[in-house]
């Protein structure tokens, strides 16, 4: 599984764009769940360890995603962020959107390595 931004740098006016992508190697057709509460991708500051965003806290659609890969063939899901903070569970996450600076994204997905990778939200 491979984790990249679509852009190294977001002026305020863009959205953040990620594509998680799952490579079968094996010789046969397999299935992964793209859905967010199985492959979960967290946004945290760099300088910092709290998560600021979750797909897992509080999806829209809970249910799976369910992508069919070609033996020696790919998937690709693209998560977009709206720059604001999520809360577990649903509960009401603090105001505002996040800040410029540079931050990090990672995803974990059952049966794969974690993915991570880096991207900036620029100033006005």
């Amino acid at each position: 599984m491979t984790l990249r931004s679509l852009r190294n740098s977001y002026a305020p006016d863009r959205t953040p764009t990620f594509e998680l992508t799952a490579k079968n190697s094996s010789g046969s057709d397999c299935k992964v769940d793209f859905g967010p509460k199985n492959s979960v991708l967290t946004i945290t500051q760099a300088d910092g360890d709290n998560d600021i965003w979750s797909s897992a806290d509080c999806p829209k659609d809970s249910g799976s995603a369910l992508f069919r890969v070609p033996a020696g063939d790919s998937a690709t899901y693209t998560v977009k962020w709206d720059r604001k903070p999520s809360a577990p569970e649903c509960a009401t996450p603090p105001a505002g959107s996040a800040a410029a600076g540079t931050y990090l994204v990672e995803a974990k997905a059952p049966g794969f390595k974690k993915a991570q990778t880096s991207f900036v939200l620029a100033k006005d």
